[in-house]
């Protein structure tokens, strides 16, 4: 079946929001959990959520400079093995947001800090595992 060029767009859009939309659902489930475990955030504590996140993605970059080659072959949103990529997708948000309901628990305004930084760290860890997959089956 010939697609539209309109089919073939919406497919671009879509495969290119899948990362980005994971990791809104991940930080808005985190903001969330965190709530409704400890209340409306003041100032700082909302200063605390975005450090955290940051930390972590920034952490992240730190030790992908350092320790790696390059980026991979694939983009993650474009696996041949579309149903595989997806549990795992869904297994990263939920690991994610399981991860921060947990530590929102913590009583201690540190979770404002440690919630987004495990969330951050599981969901892009975890998503990343299916593109590993591919370049090992490629290899």
């Amino acid at each position: 079946m010939l697609k539209s060029a309109y089919m073939r767009a919406l497919e671009t859009a879509v495969q290119g929001a899948g990362l980005p939309y994971g990791y809104a659902i991940t930080v808005w489930a985190t903001g969330s959990a965190l709530v409704g475990e400890r209340g409306m955030p003041s100032v700082a504590s909302i200063f605390l959520f975005a450090a955290g996140a940051a930390a972590a993605y920034g952490g992240l970059r730190l030790l992908l400079t350092w320790n790696m080659g390059g980026e991979a072959e694939r983009p993650l949103t474009r696996s041949p093995k579309p149903i595989r990529a997806g549990v795992l997708h869904l297994a990263a948000i939920g690991l994610a947001i399981a991860s921060a309901a947990l530590i929102a628990r913590i009583d201690s305004g540190a979770a404002w800090t440690l919630a987004p930084f495990a969330a951050t760290l599981l969901y892009l860890g975890i998503s990343s595992v299916e593109v590993a997959l591919v370049e090992d089956d490629d290899g």
